[in-house]
C-alpha cells in the first residue's frame, strides 16, 4: 500500500498509538511494563471476540472459556511433557478451534439471549472444572507454574519483560491487518450478511452453520 500525506492524515491516530507503544517500555518501569504485557493478551481476546459478535452477531459470553482451554493445553504440554513453547503455539489454537467446534455444534441454532444462557454456562463450567484441578494438572486456582520461555532456538530467548512485551504487541498487530483482510473477504462478507439477517442470508445461498463455525 502507497503511504501518501492523506493517508498518514487520516491514520494519525494509528500512528501515534503505535509510536507510544514503541516507545513505552523504555520510559516504565517493569511493573507497568507487565500491565501492558497483559493489556496485549485482552486485546488479543477483544479482537477475537468481535469476530464473534461484531461480525458475526453471535451474542457469546463465555468467550474466554475457549481462551483458557488454549492457554492451559499449552503451560499443561510444557510443563508436564517438555514440549517447547514455540511448537505449542499452534496446539493452542487447535485445542481451542477444536473444543469450541465441540461445544458450538449443538447449539449454533441458538440465537440471541438463548444463546448468551448456554455460552455463560460453558464459560463457568470451564472455569470451576479448572479450578478444582482434575487429575491434579491445572494447578488449581493458583494455576500452572513452571512454564518456559519463548524460544526461538539457540540464544534466541525471549526472557524478559520488554522482550515479551514486543513479541505480545507485535502478534496484535499483525492479529489486527489479518481481521482488516478478513473483513474484506468472501468470509467477512457471509459474516456481515448473517449478522444483518440471517434468515435473508441463507435464503441467498450462504451456508449459516459452516460460516457461524
Amino acid at each position: 500500500m502507497k503511504l501518501n500525506g492523506n493517508t498518514i492524515f487520516k491514520n494519525w491516530p494509528i500512528f501515534i498509538v503505535v509510536l507510544l507503544l514503541a516507545v513505552s517500555p523504555f520510559i516504565m518501569n517493569n511493573y507497568w511494563i507487565d500491565v501492558f504485557f497483559f493489556f496485549g493478551i485482552y486485546a488479543l481476546l477483544g479482537l477475537s471476540l468481535n469476530i464473534v459478535l461484531g461480525e458475526v452477531g453471535l451474542f457469546d459470553l463465555g468467550h474466554m472459556g475457549f481462551m483458557a482451554i488454549g492457554a492451559y493445553a499449552t503451560a499443561i504440554l510444557n510443563t508436564h511433557f517438555g514440549i517447547p513453547i514455540i511448537f505449542l503455539m499452534p496446539v493452542s489454537a487447535l485445542a481451542a478451534a477444536g473444543f469450541a467446534w465441540l461445544v458450538c455444534s449443538p447449539i449454533i441454532h441458538l440465537r440471541g439471549d438463548y444463546l448468551c444462557i448456554v455460552t455463560i454456562g460453558m464459560g463457568e463450567i470451564v472455569r470451576l472444572t479448572l479450578i478444582n484441578n482434575p487429575f491434579g494438572i491445572t494447578g488449581g486456582p493458583n494455576g500452572v507454574f513452571g512454564i518456559d520461555f519463548l524460544s526461538f532456538g539457540g540464544p534466541l530467548v525471549i526472557d524478559t519483560s520488554i522482550e515479551s512485551y514486543f513479541v505480545i504487541w507485535i502478534i496484535v498487530g499483525l492479529t489486527v491487518l489479518a481481521l482488516i483482510n478478513l473483513q474484506r473477504s468472501r468470509i467477512g462478507r457471509a459474516w456481515n450478511c448473517i449478522r444483518e439477517d440471517e434468515i435473508a442470508a441463507e435464503s441467498t445461498g450462504i451456508d449459516v452453520r459452516y460460516y457461524k463455525l
